[in-house]
Parts: structure tokens; C-alpha cells; sequence
């Protein structure tokens, strides 16, 4: 099936597509960090820190691409700052996400939620707005989009490989519940994030 493209943007609209974004990484790096200072396997707490560096990156930037690019700056004590209100999440449902995957206990759990479902999502919900760029009035922003899309796979991929790993360990056996722990676990966060719920044009 093609990817369903946003309709073509406005600057307006780019500008706080960036600002969602730029909130959402934030708020996965603060997520995924805490997993990494608790996870139980060595890998995967390796797994997560680097992750969670990458949402970092990708938050500052999207927050240094607002102010003289996307929007009016206005004056603030670390330098040009967006408008207030700019940097935000997409809708309520965010921070329930965001919550759903705070509470997530088990490293199974987690690269799980994190493999199937937040980093697929914010996949697609890039390529939608890479597709939705037009070549001239959209190319920084263009530019931008390809290096995150860039940035994101190979965490996918990874973590891909890891959840199989986890899923065919010794000590978790497919008749030991570990597939359903997981698929339960992908489920549950996947329900909160239906519409927009961590990244906007998901």
C-alpha cells in the first residue's frame, strides 16, 4: 500500500509539525533513558542509552531548526527561542503513552513496545511528512527529514534483533508466555497511540 503523504504544508504547519517533534524526542529520550538505567540485560541497557542519545539529537534538531527558519524568533536567555506554545505534544493522549511506557517492567516488555510500535510509528509519521515536502520551499526541512529517517532505521533494526533474541533466550520458551507478554505489552501501547497520540501525522 503507498504511503498516505500530509497534505502539502504551509510554513505555519511545518513549523509546528517541528515543534511536536521536537517535544516527542525529547520526551522519548527522557523514556528510553530511564529504561537504560534499569534494564536488567547488558545489551539491552547498552540498546537503549545509545537510543535514547539519538532522541536527543533529533530533538535539538528539530528545536534548532524553529527559530529564523520555520517561525519568528523571539529573544531569550540561551538565544533566539520559538513562540511560546510552539514546543509541545500533538494532543492529550501524549503524556498516556508516555506513561504506558514508563510502567513497562521487563526488557521483553520494552524492546517489544519499543521495536513494534514507537519506533515504527515515528517512521511512518516522518515519511508522511517527507513525502508531503515540495522540492524548493521544503528543501531544509527535507534535508532534515532524510537525515532522521536515516538516523531511526538502524535502531529499528536493532532492536528488532534484539527482541528475537530475547524471545528465543533459554529462559523464555514460546510455551513460557514470553510471546504473549510481549504482543500484550505491544497492544496495550499501541491502543494509546491511535490517532495522534506521541507523534503528529501518525
Amino acid at each position: 500500500m503507498p504511503l498516505r503523504a500530509l497534505p502539502q504544508l504551509n510554513i505555519e504547519e511545518s513549523a509546528r509539525l517541528a515543534g511536536r517533534w521536537s517535544w516527542a524526542e525529547r520526551r522519548l529520550y527522557e523514556a528510553v533513558g530511564a529504561w537504560a538505567s534499569s534494564c536488567a540485560a547488558p545489551g539491552v541497557r547498552v540498546y537503549f542509552d545509545a537510543c535514547s542519545q539519538h532522541h536527543a539529537w533529533r530533538s535539538s534538531m528539530w528545536h534548532a531548526r524553529l527559530p529564523g527558519r520555520l517561525v519568528q524568533a523571539y529573544p531569550g536567555p540561551a538565544g533566539p527561542q520559538p513562540p511560546e506554545g510552539l514546543v509541545g505534544p500533538a494532543d492529550d493522549r501524549a503524556e498516556g503513552v508516555l506513561a504506558a511506557m514508563r510502567a513497562l517492567g521487563s526488557d521483553l516488555e520494552r524492546v517489544a513496545v519499543y521495536s513494534r510500535a514507537v519506533l515504527p510509528r515515528c517512521s511512518v509519521a516522518y515519511r508522511r511528512w517527507r513525502a508531503s515536502c515540495t522540492p524548493v520551499a521544503d528543501r531544509p526541512v527535507a534535508r532534515a527529514l532524510d537525515l532522521v529517517l536515516a538516523d531511526l532505521r538502524p535502531d529499528w533494526e536493532e532492536g528488532a534483533s534484539l527482541l528475537v533474541g530475547l524471545l528465543e533466550a533459554p529462559g523464555a520458551p514460546a510455551h513460557g508466555g514470553a510471546p504473549e507478554l510481549a504482543a500484550t505489552a505491544v497492544a496495550r501501547v499501541e491502543g494509546l497511540m491511535l490517532g495522534e497520540a506521541l507523534g503528529p501525522g501518525a
